[in-house]
């Protein structure tokens, strides 16, 4: 089964995520227009509280993704399966909105990679993985601009490709630590 792309670009309603949100168990409101309202006024405005809502369909959709895909199906059918979330987000065949589609995945994997690094007991590795998702962020965002860009396009992208290098090359620099800690250990135990 095909799924169509989304019908528009317009934003969903807070009433259609609500909708969507009930249809999983996931909200117990009244969903009318005027709750809606009350709650964007007390997050600061209907972007802020839209923004809550979607990325908390999101969150449950993701999840339930994750729970099919781990039902033991083949490498074809999660190809499939990962072809039609494309194909339904409109961006499948796009070069140009796939790769942004894939930077602002990129994104949303870098900031809490970045809030886990931030304790000191998790070791080098969280860091070296956001750091690497923030190069794979900032690499698509310099294919995103376009494959012939003018004069000042160029002059931002050695400024990005620069900055990813940088961050692939730090978190380079943590997996090695990782590695010298472990090949310290394993020296010290006598197993190689």
């Amino acid at each position: 089964m095909t799924l169509p792309p989304l019908p528009s670009d317009e934003p969903a309603s807070a009433v259609q995520l609500g909708a969507a949100m009930t249809a999983l168990g996931l909200y117990d409101g009244t969903n009318t227009a005027t709750e809606h309202a009350t709650e964007a006024a007390r997050l600061g405005g209907d972007g802020p509280y839209r923004m809550q809502l979607a990325n908390a369909l999101l969150g449950a959709v993701q999840v339930e993704a994750m729970l099919a895909e781990g039902a033991g199906t083949g490498p074809e059918d999660l190809e499939a399966a990962h072809r039609q979330q494309l194909a339904t987000a409109g961006v499948a065949d796009d070069p140009d909105k796939l790769v942004g589609f894939l930077r602002w995945q990129a994104l949303r994997v870098a900031g809490p990679l970045r809030l886990v690094a931030q304790d000191a007991s998790t070791g080098p590795i969280p860091l070296a993985a956001a750091h690497a998702a923030e190069g794979l962020q900032k690499l698509l965002g310099v294919i995103g601009a376009g494959q012939v860009p003018d004069v000042e396009t160029v002059k931002e992208h050695v400024a990005e490709m620069r900055a990813a290098r940088e961050c692939l090359v730090t978190a380079i620099g943590n997996v090695d630590i990782l590695l010298d800690m472990l090949t310290g250990m394993t020296a010290l135990l006598g197993d190689d």
